[in-house]
């Protein structure tokens, strides 16, 4: 049972992100300062494929969604985003930007933006329409964003770290941060379908910045095991290699908390 009494859920915040075959979800209690719940389910079909009866008829089946909340966020994965200098940065050319970097799939998409976090930048993304639209209708006040966005203000916010290397891999996407001396010096996501694609992509920005995958310490977080094949494949090729720690300024409920400290590191991100 996620709630012990009936106001809980009007006390919490739901955060759901959709990934391109899953969807995962966290419940976090302000009051208490805990999160009651994680969980992820498989999607029927690619999220791209969904239709707004699609996702009416996903909130039907899912208990979840028949709780009312406090607040409600949801993050979407996509490596359909890129960062812009804020000096040239103009809102009305977010769809221009991203069809130059990216061959934009079929399907209707809004073209949003944010500020990151202590950094002169703006993230530039696609965010499908059928999604957002399903979204307000069906519940109230939802806040959209992406979930590498949740990342990159997390990890500014980190700012007694003089070097971070990290990847954060979902179920079809690899995104990658470098700071140093508190800089945000790269960022970008990859489709992948290997291990081997992987650590490609990883051997690969190392190698761009000059790092040593033999010295670099590259931490990783998502819904990974241990000794997963992407990751034993990696530590191969990556020396230090570890997972990134949840945040301890949250407290978790004992079956969150047994969970490998790597994962939902996202969702609890949006919540501080």
């Amino acid at each position: 049972m996620i709630f012990t009494n009936p106001s809980q859920s009007r006390e919490s915040t739901l955060l759901v992100e959709w990934g391109k075959h899953s969807l995962s979800f966290s419940v976090f209690h302000e009051q208490d300062n805990r999160v009651l719940h994680a969980e992820v389910l498989d999607l029927e079909k690619e999220l791209n494929d969904y239709a707004i009866q699609d996702f009416e008829k996903l909130f039907k089946a899912l208990d979840i969604f028949a709780f009312s909340f406090e607040r409600l966020i949801c993050l979407i994965d996509t490596t359909l985003s890129t960062l812009v200098p804020a000096p040239e940065f103009d809102a009305t050319n977010n769809e221009a930007l991203l069809n130059f970097v990216h061959d934009i799939p079929s399907g209707n998409f809004l073209y949003l933006d944010e500020e990151v976090l202590s950094s002169d930048y703006n993230l530039v993304y696609a965010f499908p329409s059928a999604l957002k639209e399903a979204m307000e209708k069906h519940f109230v006040n939802p806040e959209f964003s992406i979930s590498q966005m949740a990342l990159l203000n997390y990890f500014a916010k980190l700012s007694q770290l003089d070097e971070l290397f990290t990847i954060h891999l979902n179920d079809s996407e690899l995104s990658i941060y470098y700071y140093k001396e508190n800089k945000l010096l790269f960022f970008n996501a990859f489709s992948y379908i290997s291990a081997e694609d992987i650590v490609y992509h990883v051997l690969n920005v190392l190698n761009s910045l000059g790092l040593d995958n033999e010295r670099c310490l590259v931490y990783y977080s998502g819904l990974l095991p241990e000794d997963a094949e992407n990751i034993n494949l990696l530590k191969q090729y990556v020396k230090f290699l570890k997972p990134l720690e949840r945040t301890n300024r949250i407290n978790y409920a004992s079956a969150v908390e047994a969970m490998p400290t790597h994962y939902f590191i996202q969702h609890y991100a949006s919540f501080l």
